[in-house]
């Protein structure tokens, strides 16, 4: 029997180190799609039902991070979901399409990615729902387009 040369060793153990990761990395790819689906069926199912309901306010209070409540105040934040209303019709529904998860090196904050086929009464949109849990628990950072660049720029659904 052959005694394994150090450069076989380090072949092994480069291999073993890869799978382990892509191992690591699959079990957490299942877990951050948990997390978006339960974001989905939770806060997001509330939101699109309070603001295809009217219920502005109530949307405002229940849904929002701290942070996007200061950067649009209630006053303003019913002001233009009533326009929205007028120009796009009533929110009906949402289907989420598809998740991107990040976290801070620096804490422990998620932050979700939603990409949503929204449904108005003037027909289908697609736009994205950053969520975080910044605040404690999951709430909706801003609403989103992505324009030509792929970028996201803040829209209110």
């Amino acid at each position: 029997m052959r005694t394994p040369t150090p450069s076989g060793l380090v072949v092994v153990a480069c291999v073993l180190g890869a799978l382990l990761i892509v191992s690591l990395s699959v079990r957490g790819q299942k877990k951050d799609r948990d997390v978006s689906g339960e974001i989905d069926r939770t806060l997001m199912a509330t939101y699109v039902r309070l603001v295809g309901e009217g219920q502005f306010s109530e949307a405002w209070g229940t849904c929002l991070s701290a942070k996007y409540q200061k950067a649009a105040p209630l006053d303003k934040f019913v002001a233009a979901h009533e326009k929205r209303r007028k120009e796009a019709g009533k929110l009906e529904g949402a289907r989420l399409l598809r998740f991107q998860t990040s976290r801070s090196l620096f804490s422990k904050v998620r932050e979700h990615q939603l990409l949503y086929e929204l449904s108005y009464t003037g027909g289908l949109q697609r736009h994205y729902a950053v969520v975080s849990d910044a605040d404690g628990a999951f709430r909706i950072e801003g609403t989103y387009f992505m324009t030509g660049g792929e970028t996201l720029t803040f829209l209110l659904w």
